[in-house]
This record gives structure tokens, sequence and C-alpha cells, in this order.
């Protein structure tokens, strides 16, 4: 007699399985990131446009978000993972021989749409199989996925590109997404059916594109995004200005924080709730930017990169999985799609502001602007309390 899993069990095969193949996924996309500009050169884009292949998958993953969790949640989430996986592997392999640089935006814009059906989609099927005891610690190691693809995916694609050449490096990704594609069978078939709700032929109402009880916490991850957002694009700029050496390393040491936090905070919000632990990470992250913002050595610049992992970057896992538990299982898709949307506008927002600064300020005071933008996320965050509270 074949006994069940405990109802609290995390590490089932679906959760490993569907771990893995997002992470596979984000290794991809985290490879040909730092790359493509230069890839865009030698199809021909004039050295203003070469960021452009970047820029439109990212513009496309943002238009895509809003639709993504309605499709997703309509068409079946494991149907848009599988489509989305396969459409990758194609994507990518098109890469290697595409003619120029026309052709090559083209691909980047259907790339970037089917990656935010991806992101919604397998959110949604993880946090089906994420016991609800342990749904904040299940959504931390889960986040732990973009950690390790931040950490390996740019150096192997400066490596293997440098090494093998650029059609080696697309064709290597892009096997990548096909083993990823049998993995993602594999770990569907453990899940139970989710029967998507029938196609009608009206426009979608703004109801069904976005989770209105999500809003206040996809507003908090996005100004915690458009944080990150500024100090990614010009800390290493900053520390240039003010004679730090090695300021590189503040991303290693955040990351490999992180892969330890996510996880342990947690478990710390499924046994304490995510209410009691916005503000103490909102403290947290505006210790973490005020370090920034006033380090000129080394040291204090990874301090700060640590506290950053312990305030926003461990708590964003835990905000997610709450987008879930607000919604109902059928409408899981547009939950995280609405989690995301936010995430995602944050972290194209950010860069914009920071180069306004700089203009505005130089380099000495840009990353002060971070400090406005946590006190939004604390004004967002009080707001939604309160009116909890009067509504209960």
């Amino acid at each position: 007699m074949q006994t069940q899993a405990p109802k609290d069990q995390l590490w089932t095969r679906a959760f490993v399985l569907l771990t893995i193949v997002q992470t596979m996924d984000l290794l991809t996309f985290h490879t040909i990131t730092p790359v493509i500009a230069k890839f865009s050169l030698l199809q021909g884009a004039a050295l203003a446009a070469s960021g452009m292949a970047a820029s439109v998958f990212s513009f496309a993953a943002v238009f895509a978000r809003p639709t993504s969790g309605l499709i997703a949640d309509r068409l079946g989430r494991r149907s848009v993972v599988l489509a989305s996986i396969a459409v990758s592997a194609v994507m990518q392999a098109c890469y290697a021989f595409v003619p120029g640089f026309i052709p090559l935006l083209v691909l980047r814009v259907v790339h970037g749409f089917f990656y935010a059906l991806f992101g919604t989609a397998i959110s949604a099927l993880a946090l089906t199989v994420i016991p609800e005891s342990r749904a904040n610690e299940g959504m931390g190691w889960f986040g732990s996925a973009y950690v390790i693809a931040a950490i390996i995916g740019p150096a192997m694609g400066v490596a293997v590109s440098d090494a093998f050449g650029f059609t080696a490096l697309f064709l290597i990704t892009a096997a990548f997404s096909a083993v990823s594609f049998p993995l993602a069978i594999l770990a569907t078939t453990d899940i139970p059916a989710h029967r998507p709700a029938r196609m009608g032929m009206h426009l979608p109402k703004l109801s069904e594109l976005v989770s209105t009880r999500c809003i206040p916490l996809a507003g908090i991850a996005s100004c915690f995004m458009a944080s990150w957002g500024i100090i990614a694009s010009y800390i290493v700029l900053v520390g240039e200005w003010r004679g730090v050496a090695g300021i590189s390393l503040f991303f290693v040491v955040n990351s490999l924080t992180l892969f330890v936090t996510r996880p342990a905070i947690g478990k710390i919000t499924d046994r304490h709730g995510l209410r009691r632990l916005i503000l103490p990470a909102i403290a947290i992250e505006a210790i973490a930017l005020l370090g920034i913002c006033f380090a000129h050595q080394l040291w204090l610049f990874l301090a700060a990169g640590c506290f950053k992992a312990f305030g926003s970057g461990g708590v964003l896992p835990s905000i997610q999985a709450e987008c879930g538990r607000l919604e109902t299982k059928e409408r899981a898709g547009v939950a995280m799609s609405t989690y995301l949307l936010g995430s995602d506008i944050g972290y194209a927002v950010g860069p914009l502001i920071g180069g306004m600064l700089a203009d505005a300020v130089g380099y000495e005071y840009l990353l002060f602007g971070t400090l406005p933008i946590t006190a939004i996320a604390l004004t967002i965050y009080v707001v939604w309390r309160m009116r909890e509270k009067a509504a209960n």
C-alpha cells in the first residue's frame, strides 16, 4: 500500500523539479543579458542602439505581464509553462543564426513575451504544490533560483562567448531550455489538473487582469525593486568615483547572503505572518541604504549588501507568497502577474530615476534617491494595514 506524503512536506518531486526548471530558465536569461549588446554590434547595430536588444526584451515582458495571469488561468498553467519553454528554446537557437539586427529584435520581443508568461505560470504552479503552512519558506527556496542564476549566468555568458563564440553560447542556452522541457513535464504530472476557465469572447475587464487585493503588496515590491534598480545600475560607477576597489564584490556578497536569508526569513514568516515582518524589513532596508549612501570603504559596501539581503531581498518571496494567499486558487495566475508586474515596473523605473539623479546631483548623491522610494513603501504598508484594520 502506497503511503501518502505528509501534508506539510515541502520537498516533493513536483516542487524540486519546478525549482530546477525555474533555475534553468533564469540561468539562460542571466547568461544572455550581459552579452546581448555586444552581440548586437556584430549584427550591425549602431553603438547607440546596441542596448535595444536588452530593452525590447524587457518591454515585451512588461507588456505581457498584465495578461499573463489571465492567460495562465484560462489556458492552463501547465500548458503555458510547456509552450513558453518550447518557444524559449527555439528563440535562443534562432539567435545563433539570426541574419541581422532587426530580425534579432523581433526574436527578442517574442522571447520576452513568453518569458513573462513562463514566470507567471510557473510561480502559480509552485504555489499549488507548496503546503499552506510552509508557503513563505517554499517561495523563499523557489526565489533562490534567481540568486543561483544571477551568480553563475553572467560569468558563464562572458566566458563562453569569449572562448567559443556567440553561436556556441546560444546553442548551449537553447539546450538548457530543451532539457528543462521534459523536467517540466515530470514536475506537472504530480500536480492536480487545473481546469482552465472558459474563454469568453469579450475583452477582459481590468479586474480580470489585475488583482486589486494584491496591488498594495505589488506596490511595496515595486518600491523595493526600484531601489535595487538604481543600485544595480550605478553602484559600480559610484564606487569607482569614490575610489573603492573591488566594488563588484557587493553583488557577490548580496547574492550569497540572499541564498541563506530567503528560506530562513520564509520560515519566520510562516510562523509569525508577513504583516509582522514588513516593518522590520523596511527598517533594515533603510539601514542598508544609508550604509550604501555614505560608504567610502569596501567593507561598508559589503556590510550594506548583507543588510539589504535581510531587508527587501529576504522578504520579497514572502510578499509573493502572500499575494497568492490573498486570491483564490483559480486566480493564482492573476495574483502572480500582479506581483511580478509591480516588480517589473519598479526595476524598469529605477535606472531611469538613477540617471536623472546622476544628471541633477552627480554620483555622490544619486544613491540617496533610494531613501524616499523606501519611504513610499512604508507609506503604502501603513495605509494598507489601516484599511485592513478598518475593514475588520
